[in-house]
């Protein structure tokens, strides 16, 4: 069987080929003609002998292959010639005129620029698209490739604009836009100008385009006007840095030009925003200059009032950052006549700064081999000069030790004081300088008050309590001192003759621990071991056992430390049992300041404060050998 079924494949396969052979024939025939009726060229693709074996065009197996090449119009092969290149110019000769006679027209009805364009609408504008685009010529090619579409949205966006704008210009006018958005920017130069007494050398253009993230750090919060704001431009961003340094490192006084010393506190309610002076009181203040004798260096004597709302607090470089001290700040104090700050503990090291808010240079530094420093002081003491009003500026320090130091800073001498004479004290570590630098009080054991001359370091009087003493303060003229014992009593003593003049017993006191004075002498605070502080007016000078104007009770564990500011306006309170415990108290209301310190202050634990002579810096100590430097903005000089 399979070799009758090869033959029968064989001899159909040579029967089939004949009859396709003929048939094909006759349809590359029918083919020459229409081709030769449409003068096109042959096909190309073919090798020449086999387009002259089979008369010029390729030969097809069977009739299937031969149907499906038709003949070509006329029209459609101008188009072709058109797109992909041809001989015939006749066809770019016709190009735009495709529609100026009916027969054309008509041969042009059979072709759907629809399928082939792409780019033409269904809507009637067939004709604008033939006869407008194709114009060139080249516009044809274009459109039948058609642009990408990320051309064509840029184009359509592009034209959106534009069409906007127009009406935009119409209102506005030709030029509005620009002076809008230079307004800030105007108004900055403006009051640079009037700050300054100049216009900005130069300015960056490009601080428009700018954006900035006032979230993206934790130290650009701070130029936040709302919560909730975010970003800024360059130029809003700078205005606001500029402010904010204002508010910590204000323009001096020498600094400004000639005449614009008004307007500069006239304009800066943002460094001083709580100040009370009007443009007419200052300009009279300063023109009292010349209608008086009065000295220039003379502060003047009005109160700057303090809102309870809030206080404006702007931390600053550490005061001891050029020397931090190796173990706790046992003393912070500021000189009375000068910028000058001294740190004194544990590390036996006693350092001078000259305070600024920046570099906080050190200017000294004294080493004690044998005396870990708790207490140390300015002693702004009367020279030996008869009838001499120099200041020899002294620092004491004091341990707990039977003998203390004393450090005279002009001359960098240091002198030992072997003990009090008289008194077999095993330690002087707590005691307290006069105001006016004549007295040294050394509290001493049994309720004894050691009073030392400044001048001689030796014995003067004792002032004897019932009970043990626990605190001492002078009164502002250094005529009366007050002391506190165990027994929650407080004594007034009369230096001139060394008697108690009055006692009064602090109302539901326990156990005080220190006790402090206003520079004004209007008001007594007593600090307990509860955290109670009891603040009293001068009626308790006169009555046994006064009530406390307010018992202060924001802490909870023992008062440790207690500063009144220079002008009476705020007292500071701290106990170092527990960390971040200080707080400040606005004495006019008697009401703690609920704005700060905050829970992100890094106070830690608060060993000893003090405040600058004029309330301008405010100096924390704590456990990490930091002295924290603050500036209080409303206070305008330090």
């Amino acid at each position: 069987m399979a070799p009758k079924h090869k033959k029968s494949k064989t001899s159909g396969g040579q029967g089939g080929g004949g009859g396709g052979g003929a048939k094909s024939a006759k349809a590359a025939k029918a083919i020459a003609e229409a081709r030769a009726k449409a003068d096109i060229a042959p096909i190309t693709h073919m090798t020449q002998d086999r387009q002259h074996r089979h008369g010029g065009f390729a030969k097809f197996d069977n009739k299937e292959q031969s149907d499906k090449l038709k003949p070509k119009e006329k029209t459609e092969v101008e188009l072709e010639n058109l797109i992909f290149g041809g001989d015939h110019q006749e066809a770019f000769s016709r190009i735009g005129h495709e529609l100026s006679s009916d027969e054309e027209g008509d041969a042009l009805d059979d072709f759907d620029y629809d399928l082939e364009v792409g780019e033409l609408g269904s809507d009637g504008e067939e004709g604008e698209g033939v006869g407008g685009d194709m114009e060139d010529g080249g516009d044809m090619f274009f459109m039948d490739a058609g642009p990408t579409p990320v051309e064509r949205e840029e184009i359509n966006e592009d034209e959106l604009d534009e069409d906007e704008e127009e009406p935009v210009d119409e209102e506005i006018g030709e030029g509005d836009v620009d002076e809008d958005e230079g307004a800030s920017e105007d108004e900055e130069v403006s009051r640079l100008t009037a700050i300054y007494g100049g216009k900005p050398a130069w300015v960056d253009e490009d601080d428009k385009t700018l954006s900035i993230s006032l979230k993206s750090a934790n130290r650009l919060k701070k130029l936040r006007k709302q919560e909730a704001e975010d970003v800024v431009n360059g130029i809003d961003y700078e205005q606001r840095l500029r402010r904010q340094f204002e508010k910590v490192y204000p323009v001096p006084n020498w600094a400004q030009p000639e005449g614009s010393r008004k307007r500069r506190r006239g304009g800066a309610g943002a460094i001083d925003s709580d100040s009370e002076y009007s443009d007419e009181e200052q300009e009279q203040e300063d023109s009292s200059i010349l209608m008086s004798s009065k000295g220039f260096l003379e502060k003047s004597g009005r109160l700057r009032v303090l809102s309870s709302e809030s206080i404006t607090v702007t931390r600053v470089k550490n005061a001891n950052q050029m020397a931090p001290s190796k173990s706790v700040i046992q003393s912070v104090e500021f000189h009375p006549n000068s910028q000058m700050l001294l740190t004194a503990g544990f590390d036996r090291t006693l350092r001078l700064f000259q305070v600024d808010g920046k570099l906080n240079q050190l200017m000294q530094s004294v080493f004690y081999k044998d005396l870990p420093i708790y207490k140390a002081a300015f002693s702004p003491a009367p020279s030996a000069g008869s009838g001499s009003d120099k200041i020899n500026n002294t620092v004491v320090a004091s341990g707990r030790r039977k003998y203390f130091y004393t450090y005279d800073i002009e001359a960098g001498k240091v002198d030992k004081s072997q003990g009090i004479y008289g008194r077999h004290e095993k330690s002087l570590e707590k005691f307290m300088l006069s105001p006016c630098g004549t007295w040294i009080a050394f509290l001493g054991r049994d309720g004894y008050i050691i009073l030392v001359a400044t001048k001689t370091r030796l014995w003067a009087k004792n002032l004897k309590m019932s009970g043990n003493v626990r605190a001492v303060a002078w009164s502002s003229d250094s005529q009366y001192l007050y002391s506190v014992g165990g027994d929650a009593e407080i004594y007034q003593w009369q230096i001139s003759t060394g008697k108690c003049v009055h006692r009064f017993v602090d109302d539901g006191g326990f156990k005080p621990t220190c006790i402090a004075v206003s520079p004004n002498d209007q008001f007594f605070a007593i600090g307990s071991r509860s955290g109670v502080v009891n603040v009293y007016d001068r009626t308790c000078l006169t009555t046994r056992t006064p009530k406390p104007l307010r018992a202060i009770g924001n802490l909870t564990t023992s008062i440790h430390t207690m500063r009144f500011n220079h002008d009476s306006q705020i007292l500071a309170i701290s106990s170092k049992a527990r960390k971040d415990q200080l707080r400040l108290v606005h004495i006019p209301s008697l009401k703690v300041f609920p704005n700060w310190p905050t829970k992100g202050t890094p106070l830690s634990y608060v060993t000893c404060m003090a405040f600058s002579p004029r309330s301008g810096y405010f100096a924390v100590g704590n456990d990490k050998g930091k002295v924290l430097l603050y500036r209080i903005n409303h206070y305008p000089t330090a």
